[in-house]
């Protein structure tokens, strides 16, 4: 959920449904190698040019984007099991405001529990700039 503080500042407050924060890829920008020696002139020297194009630019920009659905897969996998070990054992939700380069959390037992701390958080954010409720710099 946004909510934007009295200076202006847009935050996110909301819960953590994973015990941890997903890692972003960067794919980055690749170009073609220089390959000296090996010009588009000659069929085998354009041969030879596309097989180090797709080496050396392509084929790792597939291996990246395969590890990135991997762990995108095992992360779908694994929420059901982390929300029932929440709901069903007790396991404490982590409650996260967020705005650029600023974060705050806290962890609370109890779906109901985090929900009244997200609205208190809300509630701080907008009459203060700042959730007050929760702690600073905590990374869960």
């Amino acid at each position: 959920m946004r909510i934007e503080g009295p200076d202006g500042r847009r935050w996110w407050v909301g819960r953590r449904w994973l015990p941890w924060r997903p890692r972003g890829r960067d794919m980055g920008k690749s170009s073609f190698p220089d390959v000296p020696g090996i010009t588009g002139d000659e069929p085998i020297g354009l041969l030879i040019a596309i097989g180090v194009a797709v080496l050396v630019v392509i084929l790792p920009v597939i291996l990246v984007a395969a590890v990135f659905v991997a762990e995108w897969l095992i992360l779908l996998l694994l929420l059901p099991i982390v929300t029932l070990l929440r709901v069903g054992f007790g396991m404490p939700w982590t409650v996260v405001a967020r705005t650029s380069g600023v974060r705050f959390a806290e962890q609370v037992a109890g779906w109901r529990l985090s929900r009244e701390l997200i609205e208190t958080t809300r509630a701080d954010i907008a009459a203060h700039g700042e959730p007050r409720s929760l702690v600073r710099g905590k990374h869960h």
